[in-house]
């Protein structure tokens, strides 16, 4: 767990660098850094969220291992990560490490999740209850992947979570009042749907929705 408190606004510049590129590839060095970033946002949550924590940490440690190997020029872009191991016939290994697009596949659905639960906390009310909208977010997303126990430890473990106005507070800059948290939250939102997107794409092209 971090001992530094959240910063939206950090998560809001790695997503931009992230589409930094005219041509719309993804900087995969800038994307681990925004996750990495809201993986505090995760650990702030309490270990509700220990379930997703746990995997995504994982997840981003092994990307990052790819970008430092000798193989590190192939997977500066998502895009040229999936070239490369769609080419070399690695993009299903079952052995580890785990190939990186089936590695981010997992980071892609997680960020389903909190994009939506992100997107409900910008435009409810300080008095609604953010377990609600934690759960309709894992319910439209996650849920999707899990089996049956995850899924009902989850929704029980996200019952504990405090009200919309409280989560605000928690994720809110020293200076910033609750309309500037509820725009900055709105601004990560549509940058992370933009990179979300763009993923989804590759990942409908390349027909690698089910890899294992």
């Amino acid at each position: 767990m971090s001992g530094r408190k959240f910063q939206l606004s950090i998560v809001r510049d790695a997503f931009k660098m992230t589409l930094q590129e005219d041509d719309g590839r993804l900087v995969m060095d800038e994307y681990l850094r925004g996750y990495d970033e809201l993986c505090i946002f995760f650990d702030m949550l309490g270990t509700v969220f220990g379930f997703i924590t746990s995997d995504v940490r994982e997840k981003i440690g092994i990307l990052q291992e790819y970008r430092k190997s000798e193989r590190g020029d192939k997977y500066v872009f998502v895009q040229s990560m999936f070239e490369y191991e769609i080419a070399n016939d690695v993009i299903k290994k079952t052995t580890h490490p785990l190939s990186g697009s089936r590695t981010l596949l997992r980071l892609h659905r997680a960020l389903a999740f909190t994009m939506l639960f992100m997107k409900k906390l910008s435009e409810a009310s300080d008095n609604d209850a953010s377990s609600t909208l934690a759960s309709n977010a894992y319910k439209e997303s996650l849920a999707n992947f899990h089996p049956w126990l995850i899924q009902k430890a989850a929704s029980w473990a996200m019952y504990t979570l405090p009200s919309v106005g409280d989560l605000s507070k928690k994720i809110a800059a020293p200076n910033w009042n609750r309309e500037e948290t509820k725009q900055m939250l709105k601004e990560v939102t549509a940058l992370i749907k933009t990179v979300y997107d763009i993923t989804e794409e590759l990942y409908t092209k390349h027909d690698l929705h089910g890899l294992p």
